[in-house]
């Protein structure tokens, strides 16, 4: 027999002879009184509603698919949220004429004193941190710079730990100094600023950080001396990894598991390792020019480059080849972002322009353009649902859906 999808669950409110509403009131539960409350007006509970709707079956999964159909940009976001990571035939196919990503806009313009040379979102998706002339730390959601306060002066590269509680930064000390500890890598409290070490590592060496999931490790890519491998407690190098025939090590990625760790160089060629024991997995070469980025999708099937050559390869790790070569930017191509779906891939370069691109497809879906000189980083927010850019126009960029 078919469920009665209006049969009261132990979530609903069910008015007995023990209870009793206030006067004029109605008590809506099961699907109906779900359907009911998708109505109110104010989005906020329309989206608090449609995630109780996934608690009625078949009927309530419906909703669900039917709100991509909104009027409302953050309302069929949200239904896309709900909806990405499920295995359902329809779902899928629902999914594939709906791509959030298609109705993005910027939201706030944060205006700055210097141009923005990397992003990085907090694991919680509440702040970011940019860095450029000093390291500023921003909400997420309505731009406002935080009080947190973390002097450093022409910051290239940053990392934020998984617990959200460190960050490494690497940057070019106090204006005017040149070899004191300023050049060093420093390791930071993201919740007071405050510097808790200097690794001992020449910073205008480095042209790369990532911290291991775990976040016991730093990997450093820098120029001549290959990844250096830290242990974040006890201050000390305990690997060193071979590099790229002397290049510089202009980008890491690291993967979700922390077992497979992906370096990009001006040889024009990405490098696959083991990071626990540095051990070459494969080598992809396909460029014609340096690497500037590289990222890794969540499932690890799938690297992502970003060339000086002006063009994005999408490489297939499994079978250790080229899936795409994605074209449309007409200048460097300095930063590539994957979604946490792994769906989507967003880039940015020389040419000012932002690109948004179909991973499963190659297909470029959208472009945004307002920044007016290069895009320096992109990052992407732990919900899928707000991407930020900085650029040396001296503006940092926060992106999303308006209600």
């Amino acid at each position: 027999m078919a469920e009665n999808q209006n049969k009261p669950k132990e979530y609903d409110v069910v008015l007995g002879t023990q209870n009793y509403a206030p006067v004029g009131s109605v008590v809506l539960g099961g699907l109906e009184g779900v359907k009911s409350r998708l109505i109110n007006v104010d989005i906020e509970a329309r989206i608090a509603v449609l995630k109780e709707a996934l608690n009625y079956g078949e009927a309530g999964l419906d909703l669900v698919i039917q709100a991509l159909q909104d009027e409302s940009g953050k309302f069929k976001w949200a239904a896309y949220s709900l909806l990405r990571h499920r295995e359902e035939t329809r779902v899928k196919q629902a999914l594939q004429k709906y791509n959030p990503w298609l109705n993005i806009t910027c939201l706030h313009t944060l205006q700055q004193d210097s141009g923005i040379r990397a992003i990085a979102i907090s694991p919680d998706g509440k702040t970011f941190v940019s860095a450029g002339e000093a390291i500023k730390v921003w909400d997420l959601h309505t731009g406002q710079l935080q009080p947190i306060s973390m002097e450093d002066f022409n910051v290239n590269s940053l990392a934020i730990s998984q617990d959200g509680k460190t960050l490494v930064s690497r940057g070019g000390g106090s204006r005017g100094a040149y070899y004191d500890d300023g050049h060093m890598l420093k390791v930071l409290d993201l919740q007071t600023g405050e510097c808790k070490k200097n690794l001992d590592e020449f910073a205008f060496s480095v042209f790369s950080l990532v911290i291991s999931p775990d976040g016991k490790t730093l990997a450093c890519g820098s120029q001549n001396r290959g990844i250096n491998v830290w242990d974040l407690q006890t201050e000390q190098i305990i690997r060193t990894i071979s590099g790229h025939s002397n290049y510089l090590v202009q980008a890491l990625a690291i993967s979700a598991d922390g077992k497979t760790l992906v370096s990009g160089s001006n040889d024009a060629m990405i490098k696959v390792r083991d990071f626990e024991t540095g051990k070459l997995i494969h080598r992809f070469k396909k460029h014609s020019n340096g690497v500037e980025s590289v990222a890794i999708s969540p499932d690890r099937q799938t690297i992502v480059s970003g060339s000086k050559d002006k063009t994005i390869k999408v490489w297939n790790l499994q079978k250790k080849q080229l899936q795409f070569t994605l074209e449309g930017h007409s200048g460097w191509v300095y930063c590539v972002a994957i979604s946490p779906d792994g769906n989507t891939l967003v880039s940015c370069g020389r040419d000012e322009n932002i690109r948004i691109w179909d991973l499963q497809t190659g297909e470029c879906q959208g472009i945004l353009k307002e920044h007016t000189d290069w895009v320096y980083c992109v990052a992407i927010s732990p919900d899928g649902n707000t991407l930020v850019s900085g650029s040396r126009d001296m503006t940092i960029k926060i992106w999303g859906i308006k209600s």
